[in-house]
């Protein structure tokens, strides 16, 4: 065989591989172009996005994304990418807009956790009294902090840990002084491969100044 023709196959070989895994990703992926590993990190977001969305409704409709799952900035050391994304489905009551935050694994490209917030606007509602003087103002809280930081301490806690959910019907707030305040909530991950779903608790300590997460514990 001629050196041209060797060229010829391996390049035909390399095209019919890369058109193979190509063809796993979702349409969304897919139109982004090339297939990188931060693609295939979207297209299991994607993915893990559409499973737990299953799981919290009881005849979803096809989730449609606005566009491709975004990685956030990483830092040296980092062993996940982060990445969001933007999609809606369509419910009883009409269409619904979701947002969702994943975690996948750099080693593996697998998700480990994913965390969905419903986004669509909120009907009326009477005008809420109007805060005490001597309320600090929470308007910047982040419940996304809380979470992130509870999957890390999750994967320090269990180290193969996957498919962490956060059950958002427990979330509860409490604020024992002017300059402390607690997030609690509940949520389930599979510990280990082939384990059993757990349930876990998790606590996040929050200064209620400026938001910001200064530690947070797991249990369960």
């Amino acid at each position: 065989m001629t050196p041209s023709l060797v060229s010829i196959r391996a390049a035909l070989l390399a095209a019919l591989g890369a058109a193979a895994l190509a063809a796993t990703l979702s349409p969304s992926v897919r139109a982004a172009g090339v297939v990188t590993a931060e693609s295939e990190a979207a297209a299991a977001c994607e993915q893990s996005a559409r499973r737990t969305l299953a799981t919290k409704v009881t005849e979803p409709a096809a989730i449609t994304f606005k566009s491709v799952p975004t990685a956030q900035p990483a830092q040296p050391g980092d062993t996940q990418l982060v990445l969001n994304g933007e999609g809606r489905w369509r419910s009883a009551e009409g269409f619904r807009n979701v947002r969702f935050t994943c975690y996948v694994d750099r080693s593996t490209l697998e998700t480990v956790g994913v965390v969905l917030r419903d986004t669509t606007p909120a009907t009326a509602k009477p005008a809420a009294p109007a805060r005490k003087p001597a309320e600090p103002d929470l308007s910047h809280l982040s419940m996304a902090s809380c979470e992130s930081s509870a999957v890390q301490a999750l994967q320090k806690r269990w180290p193969r840990v996957s498919q962490i959910t956060f059950d958002s019907d427990t979330r509860s707030f409490r604020q024992d002084s002017i300059d402390r305040a607690v997030l609690h909530g509940r949520g389930r991950a599979l510990p280990n491969l082939g384990a059993p779903s757990t349930f876990f608790g998790f606590e996040c300590e929050i200064d209620p100044h400026d938001g910001q997460v200064l530690r947070t514990r797991v249990s369960g």
